[in-house]
Parts: structure tokens; sequence; C-alpha cells
């Protein structure tokens, strides 16, 4: 997930970088997750410095993050984009459709296979 994190943080937001970083690692069923997000020209923060809109784009990598490992055969994004502005918008929706595609072919492989 940290790894797809990073690299869906990256492409929606146009550059920087993000990353999962476990709050004990010696106990890692209990412990908490701290995000960190530097998104491009600002510098490294935990994700309780960021604006709304930010937050908002950060969790939707983290959602896309874990749904590329698990895509599911649907997915309900009501208003998910309301705290965006028209510029992460548009961003937003060009991953979208990229996404879609790659999903929808992993169904369709998913189903022959199962046929």
């Amino acid at each position: 997930i940290n790894k797809n994190f990073g690299e869906v943080f990256s492409e929606l937001f146009g550059g920087g970088k993000a990353e999962l970083k476990l709050t004990d690692e010696e106990n890692i069923l209990e412990c908490g997750i701290d995000i960190e997000a530097q998104p491009p020209g600002k510098k490294l923060q935990n994700m309780t410095l960021l604006s709304g809109g930010e937050k908002a784009f950060t969790a939707i990598a983290l959602l896309f993050a874990i749904l590329k490992i698990n895509p599911a055969p649907f997915c309900v994004l009501d208003e998910i984009e309301a705290a965006l502005d028209d510029v992460n918008v548009y961003r937003f929706a060009e991953y979208l459709k990229k996404f879609t595609q790659t999903t929808q072919e992993q169904w369709k492989q998913q189903i022959l296979c199962m046929e």
C-alpha cells in the first residue's frame, strides 16, 4: 500500500511524495499509521498541517492505493471531489479514467478465469 500510495500521490499532485509510517514497528497489529505528505513545492509535513483540499487529495490517493491492491467490482465515490479546486478536479477525473480502464481489464480477466 505504501508503494502504491507514493505513486498515486505523485501522479495526482503532479509531483511531490507521500509515505505511510507505522508508529510502533514492534507492535504492527495495534499501532497507528502516520501519513507524511509533501505536495510539489512544499516541505514535508504531517497530514494535519495540509490545507483542506490537500488533505482530501491525499485521502483520495490512499483510497486508490488500496484499490490498486484489491480492486472492487464497483465503488461509490459520492462527492469525493467536493473539497478540490477546479485544477485538482480535472486531475482527479483524468486519473479516474485511467484507473477504471485498468480495473475493468483486471475484472474481465478474473471473470474469464472463473468460466
